[in-house]
């Protein structure tokens, strides 16, 4: 045979092939490969927990922590475990307001995120976290006039005080 009448019957052959597969019904698409279970996307949320409400003013230390303290990181912990499906990290941060020197700051709020750190773990939260302290290097105030302690000052400032959970994970679907 020589090519010309290969290459008819082979697109004649075809032909009949694939209208023969036309009339097959297959309703279920039984031949489709199950679709891939989504995946949820990583999500970050960011926690300020309030110094203030989690210590005693200028402490750090698990015994300085009030009692309302205890019961808003017991309720962050349950919020963590009823919300999230895995959790990749946790990063806590904390911060202080200006009164007082830099490198106490920095040393103050590093002791209140390790605190609230071991606070965690201590309730089963067991993802990985790292510890940074902003010192007074982040204040969220901007109006609070100046340099001495006072009562006032002090009140003002309280919304700088604070630590800082950044929760990377997997939330759960309502």
């Amino acid at each position: 045979m020589n090519t010309k009448t290969m290459v008819k019957l082979s697109v004649l052959a075809s032909a009949l092939l694939l209208s023969a597969c036309g009339s097959l019904k297959d309703v279920n698409n039984s031949w489709c490969p199950a679709p891939a279970a989504a995946v949820p996307a990583p999500a970050s949320e960011r926690i300020n927990v309030s110094a203030d409400a989690l210590f005693k003013f200028d402490r750090s230390d698990l015994n300085d922590m009030l009692p309302e303290g205890r019961q808003i990181l017991d309720e962050l912990v349950s919020r963590i475990n009823q919300g999230y499906v895995t959790i990749a990290s946790i990063d806590l941060t904390g911060h202080t307001d200006r009164l007082g020197p830099v490198a106490y700051n920095q040393k103050l709020g590093l002791a209140r995120a390790q605190t609230v750190h071991d606070y965690l773990k201590s309730k089963g939260i067991n993802a990985a976290m790292t510890v940074n302290s902003a010192g007074a290097s982040d204040p969220v105030t901007t109006d609070c006039v100046g340099n001495k302690a006072t009562t006032e000052l002090k009140a003002c400032l309280q919304p700088d005080r604070r630590v800082t959970l950044d929760i990377k994970g997997v939330k759960k679907t309502p």
